[in-house]
């Protein structure tokens, strides 16, 4: 069997004013995702998701970096190209981290859904012969608003089923913790809330915030500093003994992740497999956090393809303890499979197909499909003082 074609479809969808969250890059007025396609000569094909965003550089790096390399492998053997397109060809094309791996990650998915194909199972029976048969999740929906709006959404979320919320930080300070004791009070002592600052404050800021976290007992802060300053992340675990830091989303392959490790920088790690290297770095990730006795919640804040993927890997690795699930209106979640994927009562159960077990909408793809150019979003500077 070989491989003879990758291709790559963007995807876009504007979001309505009332669909649109304010991040730390601002309102938030569209979605995107690029998709990746690897066929092959005996009829299999598979489908890998690259995250969203900077798509024309993705498809880019595919067409001329990655694809001249695979075209013509076995794509049976995954770890291998996955070896071979990172240190022979990747790092010195487009460096050992960032948006080449994205790209590499894609088609790895993409390989990983042959493979399953191919043995005529899911992917989380392939990585295991006993996975969950539903994945707890928790919502991502608490963005900044006028405090009684965001408990009043926090308790219609916990009314639907959900155990765990997500609450975005990073913006002031003082309305930051006003937030979170709030929807603490509403929700009771027994509902789990994270925090997560989006690489949102700076150190002497980050301190003063775990221990008001810390009193409202938070399952975790996540990404409180920028995401390169791993010293930072480790003065401020040792310093917040109440609140675990969690990281992961911004970081690419195992490596990145050791060395948050190694400095005692980390206490729950949160890989994106669209953005870490796809599944085959994502196990390596999982390996690492099992060696380190450190819990594994991976972050899912994308399309409907990476959703269906992290639901495979959360049902199979015995360390991942809840997922990330999306709440903010999101087409290219809800309308982008046949059969979309939603929680009950705060879980939801892998697709049961072979490989990634996903069937794909023709209508959506055609609805959403984007060739023009991407917006360029600029981050908030952190917060430096309160």
């Amino acid at each position: 069997m070989k491989i003879t074609d990758i291709k790559t479809l963007r995807l876009r969808t504007p979001l309505p004013p009332e669909g649109q969250v304010y991040s730390r890059t601002g309102i938030r007025r569209s979605r995107s995702a690029l998709l990746v396609e690897v066929q092959t000569d005996e009829g299999f094909s598979g489908i890998g998701s690259c995250s969203g965003g900077t798509g024309p550089v993705i498809e880019s790096i595919i067409d001329k970096v990655l694809k001249p390399v695979l075209i013509g492998k076995d794509p049976r053997n995954i770890e291998d190209l996955w070896e071979e397109c990172y240190f022979r060809a990747g790092v010195k094309a487009f460096g050992s981290r960032g948006i080449g791996v994205m790209a590499l990650g894609g088609i790895d998915i993409a390989l990983w859904d042959i493979r399953g194909k191919i043995k005529k199972l899911p992917l989380c029976r392939l990585l295991t012969d006993t996975p969950r048969e539903r994945v707890e999740v928790y919502a991502t929906a608490l963005y900044p608003d006028e405090t009684h709006k965001v408990v009043q959404q926090a308790r219609a979320l916990a009314a639907e089923g959900f155990r765990g919320v997500k609450i975005k930080l990073g913006f002031n300070f003082a309305k930051d913790m006003e937030i979170v004791k709030a929807v603490r009070k509403e929700l009771g002592d027994d509902f789990a809330i994270m925090t997560d600052a989006n690489m949102g404050y700076e150190v002497d800021v980050a301190m003063k915030a775990v221990a008001v976290l810390g009193d409202s007992g938070v399952a975790w802060l996540e990404e409180p500093l920028f995401v390169e300053n791993i010293a930072g992340h480790a003065s401020l675990r040792f310093h917040s003994s109440k609140v675990p830091i969690a990281v992961g989303e911004n970081l690419q392959t195992c490596f990145a992740f050791q060395q948050y490790i190694s400095q005692g920088a980390v206490d729950v790690l949160q890989p994106d497999v669209a953005r870490a290297g796809g599944v085959s770095e994502t196990l390596k990730i999982a390996a690492l956090a099992v060696k380190h006795g450190l819990p594994l919640a991976l972050h899912n804040w994308g399309d409907a393809v990476t959703l269906a993927v992290s639901l495979h890997l959360a049902a199979a690795l015995n360390n991942s303890s809840i997922m990330e699930f999306d709440c903010t209106y999101n087409p290219l979640r809800t309308e982008l499979l046949r059969e979309s994927l939603e929680p009950k009562n705060g879980t939801i159960a892998p697709p049961s197909g072979p490989g990634l077990g996903i069937d794909l909408s023709t209508e959506a793809l055609k609805k959403y499909f984007f060739a023009g150019e991407e917006e360029i979003n600029f981050r908030q500077k952190a917060i430096n003082a309160i």
